[in-house]
């Protein structure tokens, strides 16, 4: 076997960093969609419980409307989806440290 048909690898600190970013994403976008499946799934069992029980059932509707909604999106979404709304919170933070916003009544 040729050592040079092997990819090259990079063994520097900063391709560590970069692929074990890399890695962390995959597999923690691979957990949320795991979540959110087990959350939907959740709640539609709470749904089916919900219209078949008597007025003893103590599950808010709220409650199951969330986990169908918030798990579909997390479900669908993963990592990607959190990460949107966390550049949107980023953009906000940056316009209110930049001075975008205006504050009335100082003075």
């Amino acid at each position: 076997m040729n050592l040079s048909n092997l990819p090259s690898a990079s063994w520097d600190l900063l391709s560590f960093l970069e692929n074990a970013t890399n890695y962390v994403r995959l597999a923690g976008g691979s957990a949320l969609a795991l979540m959110g499946t087990v959350g939907v799934i959740w709640g539609g069992v709470l749904l089916i419980k919900k219209l078949m029980a008597t007025q003893q059932d103590q599950t808010s509707w709220g409650k199951v409307g969330g986990l169908i909604l918030v798990g579909g999106a997390l479900m669908v979404g993963g990592f990607s989806l959190l990460s949107t709304i966390a550049a949107g919170g980023r953009a906000t933070i940056e316009d209110l440290g930049g001075g975008a916003m205006i504050l009335l009544g100082l003075g």
